[in-house]
């Protein structure tokens, strides 16, 4: 009887043995599918990062270009500003010409 008991006792541990080693199995597969999940999800964000940062430098180039026409713009307004001025001065000048020759 004392061999049918150990017998017993090693059938249980031998079975509880395979029921942790079924679980972790199980965990393993559950993990790796989820690391799965999560690779596929790293790859997507980067393909995002990629789009988002090509997108960013289009939009930086073209503010940059609308910056330089809204300068050559004000640049354009000062030079007509100017030629303005020169021509109100000169248009004077000839005004006091024209006073002082009645």
């Amino acid at each position: 009887m004392d061999n049918n008991t150990e017998l017993v006792r090693l059938e249980q541990f031998i079975d509880s043995l395979l029921n942790k080693y079924n679980d972790l199995k199980d965990r393993f597969h559950a993990l790796e599918g989820t690391l799965r999940e999560r690779d596929d999800e790293c790859a997507g964000l980067k393909e995002d990062i990629a789009g988002l940062t090509s997108e960013r430098t289009e939009i930086g180039s073209r503010v940059s270009g609308l910056l330089g026409r809204i300068e050559q713009w004000e640049a354009e307004q000062d030079e007509t500003v100017q030629a303005n001025d020169e021509e109100g001065q000169q248009g004077s000048l000839f005004e006091s010409e024209n006073e002082e020759n009645r």
